[in-house]
């Protein structure tokens, strides 16, 4: 019989036809697939088949049901093009653990952390309760037209729910997508893109049909660059999403970014009362005469020391104190004059569900900056200033140069200014709430808003 397969064979051969071999004798030569399970898999633990994968292109590790408590770090490129993935499409069906977990490093900071590899994916599991972060990919030494270590990464139908920081987490990485996922009661925000290096020919970063609830940020990118933010849902946060410039991390400042066609509602996440369910990490942005300056909360959209940002078809409402918050910073938290607000477009966003679920105000402006502009928005309302006309702070777009609108400096109307710096150094920060228009929400898709009580101890 043997002889007979070997002259068949050679006869194909000489014919010029292909011949099929048996898939485990092509399997056992390139084997790049390593299955983990918690009984009868020949790995039982993430990382031991994650280091077994090293060297091995585009691998896959395929993670059945359970739940597996370890931190898994998966450095280099000779990880690049690795998967790690849930066997099955219900992200609860796999979960990472962070509780008691460690990793090569002592206790699991992260749940799973990328560093220097492009291409890898996490996709169907939930990670929840690490010390620092959910996923995590970063470049270890991002540069400006430099070598991009981090890139093109993609996590997928995840939940991240109560790590101490962020849910998922990129920083200094080239073009990646968030989307399917879920975030939920992180420390600072459920999904942050950050530090993203200046291109000559961009690659885009999307976050999409995400999910972010009970958390003190549902976004935040600090210094992020070419992202495509749409359909998600940001509801019951202390912020919706917050695009910001700091000197925390390199490439200020944030540009070149797009929020569009999300809903953006309900972020009234009172988070410095004692019995809200999530804390935040930060100790403040900074100080003012002594007294800490803290994260707003109460907002859907803040756009903080940033340029060329489009909000645009967004619905925001039920945010008690604005649905939007636009302003510089003139040297009180960021060094130099890199955090300003410029060329900010604010349009064909509907806002307070037609006045039957009011914002605060539908937009705040600080008149600082240059070419920032606000059009075809339904139901707009602006918070005054009292010594700045509204055309000044809230021109159409696009927006005269200024005086005609913005100061064109990183300081802004001194009674807009006030009002924000008074808001922010609310002490104790608790009663920042007492600023806030509330009322009660109508039905919206069978979500239920969520307000810690009881609530601040008002003066008055």
């Amino acid at each position: 019989m043997k002889r007979f397969l070997i002259v068949v064979c050679s006869v194909l051969a000489v014919a010029g036809l292909t011949v099929a071999l048996p898939a485990t004798a092509t399997a056992k030569k390139n084997k790049k697939t390593y299955t983990v399970c918690k009984f009868g898999c020949k790995y039982k633990k993430i990382q031991k088949a994650v280091n077994k994968a090293k060297g091995k292109k585009n691998a896959t590790i395929k993670v059945k049901p359970g739940t597996y408590r370890e931190g898994v770090i998966v450095e280099g490129h000779k990880y690049d093009g690795l998967t790690i993935m849930g066997t099955k499409k219900n992200a609860k069906k796999v979960v990472l653990e962070g509780k008691n977990a460690k990793s090569k490093d002592g206790i699991a900071q992260n749940g799973v952390e990328g560093i220097d590899v492009k291409n890898m994916t996490v996709k169907n599991m939930t990670v929840q309760n690490y010390a620092t972060n959910g996923v995590f990919f970063r470049d270890s030494d991002p540069k400006v037209g430099g070598k991009n270590d981090c890139k093109n990464y993609l996590m997928k139908n995840l939940i991240a729910s109560y790590n101490r920081s962020y849910g998922l987490f990129a920083f200094g990485c080239v073009g990646g997508r968030m989307t399917d996922s879920v975030g939920i009661g992180h420390g600072d925000s459920a999904f942050y893109v950050g530090a993203t290096p200046p291109q000559k020919k961009p690659k885009e970063t999307d976050l999409d049909h995400v999910e972010a609830y009970l958390n003190v940020q549902g976004f935040s990118g600090t210094n992020s660059r070419y992202m495509d933010i749409h359909h998600g849902k940001y509801y019951n946060n202390g912020i919706g999403l917050t695009p910001n410039t700091l000197d925390s991390e390199p490439f200020e400042p944030s540009e070149d970014n797009v929020i569009r066609k999300n809903d953006i509602f309900w972020n009234n996440l009172n988070y410095y009362l004692p019995d809200s369910p999530v804390k935040t990490i930060s100790n403040g942005l900074g100080k003012i005469g002594g007294t800490t300056v803290n994260f707003p909360t109460g907002i859907g959209v803040v756009v903080y020391g940033s340029q060329a940002w489009e909000v645009k078809n967004n619905n925001i409402f039920g945010n008690f104190k604005w649905g939007t918050g636009a302003f510089s910073d003139g040297g009180i938290i960021n060094d130099g004059d890199d955090a300003l607000s410029k060329d900010n477009m604010f349009v064909n966003n509907k806002m307070g569900r037609g006045g039957s679920d009011s914002n605060g105000f539908d937009f705040f402006s600080d008149g600082s900056g240059s070419g920032n502009c606000y059009s075809g928005n339904s139901t707009s309302t602006f918070d005054p200033s009292g010594t700045a006309t509204d055309a000044f702070l809230y021109p159409p777009c696009p927006a005269p140069p200024p005086p005609a609108s913005g100061t064109g400096t990183s300081t802004g109307d001194g009674t807009q200014f006030g009002e924000l710096v008074g808001y922010v150094l609310s002490d104790p920060p608790e009663t920042q709430q007492c600023s806030w228009a509330e009322h009660g929400h109508p039905p919206y898709k069978g979500y239920e808003p969520f307000e810690v009580s009881p609530g601040p101890s008002c003066p008055g």
